[in-house]
């Protein structure tokens, strides 16, 4: 009886360590070099517009390509300042 109760507690460990490792790596949308930081970090355009899709709703997969198509090419700049406004980053952050 204590070893199964042994064996789950490491399966909880090992489950809770993985999930704090996925959720605080670095999920891409901000890039930055080993010198820059704050407002000199530059945002991947490409993630942002990719997450945008989380909070948002179409009615088909077409209509989202075309949003994604269209924020990229600067069309949809609400989805930036959402962006900075919700990771708390500065006006200095370039895309």
């Amino acid at each position: 009886m204590n070893t199964k109760i042994i064996i789950i507690v490491i399966v909880v460990v090992v489950a809770a360590a993985a999930f704090l490792g996925f959720l605080f790596s670095s999920s891409g949308a901000i890039s930055e070099s080993p010198t820059e930081s704050g407002s000199n970090a530059k945002i991947n355009i490409d993630e942002v517009c990719q997450g945008a899709l989380a909070y948002m709703s179409f009615p088909d997969g077409a209509s989202a390509e075309a949003f994604v198509k269209d924020c990229k090419e600067g069309k949809h700049p609400e989805v930036i300042e959402k962006y900075k406004a919700d990771n708390n980053l500065g006006d200095g952050t370039a895309i």
